[in-house]
């Protein structure tokens, strides 16, 4: 049956990785999915002959690290990373984590004795003031959506990459003319944000070209956003990133820079679509096979799979070498009534019988609705 619990994700820099696992290996979490991205920025530099500066799109290495734990101790172990790795610190990464459910067959084993030593318990579900929006488009296209988000200033895009499979298969000779490689770009934004956001960002990714790409958000609670856009020499005693971090504290909030004003926000409600969900499934390569096969058979239009690693940082001794397997992620934005179609072909089919390591996270997310262009 499905729990609820915290689904914690932290966009490490590959500097940090070293102290990241380090914490995860104190707190002994038994499991955590690994992904490979990059953190893209804008680079300031001299022009030639120290004449008009120059402006380019660069990027860094970046893991993605996606773990569960008991909703009780969730805030306490983002706050725990946090301290561990500076990750407050502008360039080096983001964390959030939002509410989920989550169905498996075999619950991990957690540590509860070093959760209790080292973490704080709390019986209050955190509030989701912030929006991830995830935008999914033609590998190559990527770049273009990077430097827009950018040059709006409203935080660091991560990017990895992924296959798409469902509606190209369903295409025949036309599938030719929509590319199975994809691109996935996440950023975050103050919730209040987030629908004038993409109504700037949506004409820009040509996203409203069928068959260019989609884009949704889900809603989630970011201690930590890296806002370090711009990368160069610097002139002065603190960042940008480390004023804004600063007056954020003050306030208490991000509202105070928000993008658009709250007169917009009454506008944008014929914009989103009700009742849509998002099913994250992770499992080893035929369980996948599985899981898109009886997906699109109930009625999922589409799905993106991105290879992750699963990690176990349960060991006792940091000499143990960490058990590690592949696995892929399968991503599926579709209705309730598909999950639930979903949902009940899977478990019929034994994917989340006892022994099984398979998972499928469950969640809201919104989808704007898109005039498409003749």
């Amino acid at each position: 049956m499905g729990t609820l619990i915290s689904s914690i994700i932290c966009i490490a820099d590959i500097n940090i990785i070293p102290a990241l696992d380090q914490i995860l290996t104190e707190l002994a979490i038994p499991e955590v999915f690994v992904q490979r991205a990059k953190q893209t920025f804008l680079l300031d530099k001299r022009g030639f002959l120290g004449l008009r500066p120059v402006t380019k799109l660069d990027e860094s290495r970046a893991l993605i690290y996606r773990m569960y734990v008991p909703a009780m101790y969730g805030e306490s172990v983002m706050r725990r990373i946090i301290e561990a790795t500076d990750l407050g610190m502008g360039g080096r990464g983001s964390i959030f984590s939002q509410h989920i459910e989550i169905l498996r067959g075999t619950q991990p084993s957690f540590d509860l004795e070093k959760l209790n030593k080292l973490c704080e318990k709390t019986d209050k579900l955190s509030h989701e003031e912030h929006a991830l929006i995830t935008c999914t488009v033609s590998r190559g296209s990527g770049d273009a959506l990077a430097r827009a988000i950018l040059e709006l200033g409203i935080g660091v895009p991560v990017v990895f990459f992924g296959i798409g499979a469902g509606l190209r298969d369903r295409l025949g000779l036309m599938r030719i003319t929509i590319p199975i490689e994809k691109e996935i770009i996440w950023f975050i934004v103050p919730r209040s944000d987030a629908e004038l956001v993409e109504r700037n960002l949506i004409p820009r990714a040509r996203l409203d070209v069928p068959g260019s790409g989609f884009l949704y958000r889900c809603f989630v609670h970011a201690p930590v956003v890296n806002l370090r856009i711009r990368h160069g020499e610097r002139v002065h005693a603190a960042t940008m990133e480390q004023v804004i971090a600063a007056l954020d504290e003050v306030r208490g909030s991000s509202d105070w820079r928000r993008f658009g004003s709250r007169k917009q926000e009454h506008k944008s409600g014929e914009r989103k679509s009700a009742n849509t969900r998002g099913l994250f499934f992770i499992g080893e390569e035929e369980e996948i096979e599985l899981f898109r096969k009886e997906a699109i058979e109930n009625g999922a239009r589409g799905a993106t799979f991105n290879p992750v690693e699963m990690r176990s940082y349960s060991s006792s001794s940091h000499e143990k070498d960490m058990e590690s397997n592949s696995r892929q992620l399968c991503d599926i934005i579709t209705t309730p009534n598909t999950e639930e179609k979903i949902r009940a072909s899977t478990v019929k089919n034994g994917l989340f019988d006892e022994g099984k390591t398979c998972v499928l996270k469950t969640f809201n997310v919104e989808m704007p609705t898109i005039i498409h262009r003749e």
